[in-house]
């Protein structure tokens, strides 16, 4: 028995390379497409220019476009890193924590901030683990084995892999949370 494909509001001249791409990535309406950006989109199998252009007009016509990525976003596609799985992870993880935490890039490496106070930032020089640097000077009142180190002002956490970063989760949602807690 054949079925018949997904209706879509997508433009028939996009083709239909680009529209199995889009069918295969779970995209059917184009009001969709507003939650991804035209540089993620552009990475479907399938995807090329002409559809992208197409596709961006077609937005545009109905007074709507692309998602914009964010300085995080654009940093990280940049990026080129052995853990950079780990670090999209970790990113999750701390967004996750409160919705008011925003983040931006600092010290050339993505850092989280709660109503204006740093909260934690990576450090991407090392190659064969993660590192978390809380720079926040409430973090020495906050007891918890993630957390390393004996400064006044800061403590690190270390992630080694993906294992790694799920055995901690619970611990770095915590720390987070005590953090913010201590910075309202």
């Amino acid at each position: 028995m054949k079925t018949s494909p997904p209706k879509t509001d997508f433009p028939q001249s996009i083709g239909n390379p680009a529209r199995q791409a889009l069918e295969v990535a779970g995209y059917t309406k184009l009001k969709q497409l507003t939650k991804i950006s035209e540089a993620e989109l552009g990475k479907l199998h399938g995807m090329g220019p002409k559809a992208l252009r197409i596709l961006r007009e077609t937005l545009e016509a109905q007074g709507l476009a692309f998602a914009t990525l964010s300085s995080v976003d654009a940093f990280l596609q940049k990026l080129h890193h052995p853990l950079k799985a780990e670090i999209e992870s970790l990113r999750k993880i701390i967004r996750s924590a409160s919705s008011e935490i925003t983040e931006q890039i600092k010290w050339n490496a993505p850092s989280y901030s709660y109503r204006g106070e740093y909260l934690v930032t990576f450090n991407l020089r090392e190659m064969k683990r993660i590192h978390l640097v809380f720079h926040n000077p409430m973090i020495a009142q906050i007891n918890s084995p993630l957390l390393e180190g004996d400064y006044a002002d800061r403590r690190m956490a270390y992630f080694s892999d993906m294992k790694d970063i799920k055995s901690k989760k619970a611990d770095l949602v915590q720390v987070l949370k005590q953090l913010i807690k201590l910075n309202t």
